[in-house]
């Protein structure tokens, strides 16, 4: 049996750094897969023996607007059911929506235009074979096609967090009807998205559709203690873009008034803003932007240097893979609550913020945990990364049911 895994670029660059901890309990349990990304960024990381990579459907980043564009219209894929919902939806009313309908729509023909995919699958898929779509969009919206060339076998779709919230997207994704009618297998990663899909989708879910199937990080042991009181040290890890809301963190720093060194991992957009911001925080906060790392790289920063507090005050997330794997080392966390990170913070482990968090509310958490004995917060977020987070544990039940379904 095969599996045929579609991802954003994995296993190519930085991007799904999750995946890395999957693939390989899935290479346990399938004799064979074929990874097909949508495009391919940066150089190839390790896979395992069994595991091999297809072209990428599309040439070009979906950030690349010129060849989005390009090839996007000069093909002859169909695009009635597209039309149909820009009327039904009233598309048109809304700057928002009209931007993400055209992004959307030029994908999927560019993706669809792609024959030699077409043939490949219908050579290379056997009635057994399973086909996984690891977000749900992108990719996934060429399952409408593919189920019509191999309508025996089964697709299975994890859903996030901007891939499944259509408030996390100005409050639309196209094509949600046209796509959700196909898929057999709604694969949420919390109960919030689970409850998400049956709330606003339930004309055409069914409930037996859908699995809620945590995502999980390895244990790489416990994050050092810290050796001298000198200063506060906070991490945080993400994209600098909009909705991760880097500027609430700056905000924050404003108003502390003890020694705080702040690393954040990650590039992105508004990195070089978020960076000219800093240069107004005062004397006793230490900032440190590392720009991107590979997973590696960040979990070596993890086990080499103490960290009192990680912070995420995402607008949207679905179960943030940063928080686990924060939690896996022992480290107290500060989030927002947004999409599922409820489901693995709470004032046990941390402190979950209201996702409207002003600047003062997140300095005040900060100045609370400055305060505090933190070993007992540690000593937890061991425990619920273990009862909730723990790769070897929620992977293995992944793979079986990916198998058995």
């Amino acid at each position: 049996m095969k599996l045929f895994l579609f991802t954003y670029s994995f296993p190519y660059g930085f991007s799904e750094p999750f995946l890395e901890n999957e693939i390989g309990f899935l290479a346990e349990r399938f004799e064979k897969i074929v990874i097909v990304p949508l495009c391919k960024i940066g150089e190839q990381r390790e896979i395992p023996q069994n595991v091999e990579i297809q072209d990428s459907i599309i040439k070009f980043t979906p950030k690349d607007r010129k060849k989005m564009l390009v090839n996007g219209i000069f093909n002859f894929s169909p695009f009635r059911f597209a039309i149909k919902e820009f009327f039904s939806k009233k598309v048109y009313k809304n700057r928002k929506h009209l931007w993400n309908f055209f992004t959307s729509l030029l994908l999927l023909r560019a993706m669809s235009a792609n024959k030699n995919l077409f043939k490949f699958l219908k050579k290379e898929v056997e009635l057994d074979d399973k086909l996984y779509f690891y977000w749900g969009d992108k990719s996934a919206n060429l399952i409408p096609k593919i189920k019509k060339q191999l309508p025996e076998n089964q697709n299975f779709v994890r859903f996030h967090g901007t891939d499944l919230y259509e408030y996390a997207n100005a409050g639309y994704i196209p094509f949600r009807n046209y796509l959700f009618a196909k898929i057999d297998n709604f694969i949420p990663i919390s109960q919030d998205g689970k409850n998400y899909l049956l709330n606003n989708y339930k004309n055409i879910i069914s409930q037996n559709k859908i699995s809620v199937q945590r995502l999980g990080v390895k244990d790489r042991g416990q994050n050092p203690e810290k050796q001298i009181n000198e200063k506060f040290y906070i991490l945080s890890c993400s994209w600098v873009v909009k909705v991760k809301r880097i500027d609430l963190i700056i905000n924050a720093l404003q108003n502390i008034s003890f020694p705080v060194k702040w690393t954040h991992i990650g590039s992105g957009a508004l990195f070089d803003e978020m960076k000219k911001l800093c240069e107004n925080l005062p004397a006793n906060i230490e900032v440190n932007f590392t720009g991107a790392m590979t997973n590696a790289e960040v979990m070596r920063y993890f086990t080499e240097n103490h960290i009192d507090i990680f912070i995420n005050v995402s607008k949207s997330e679905g179960v943030p893979v940063s928080i686990m794997e924060s939690l896996s080392f022992g480290v107290p966390v500060i989030a927002t609550d947004v999409g599922g990170t409820a489901e693995i913070v709470d004032n046990q482990v941390g402190k979950l913020l209201n996702a409207n968090v002003t600047g003062e509310e997140i300095a005040a958490a900060i100045n609370d945990f400055f305060q505090s004995d933190l070993k007992e917060f540690r000593k937890n977020a061991r425990t619920q990364w273990a009862q909730r987070c723990n790769s070897d544990k929620n992977y293995k039940e992944f793979a079986q049911y990916l198998k058995e379904n």
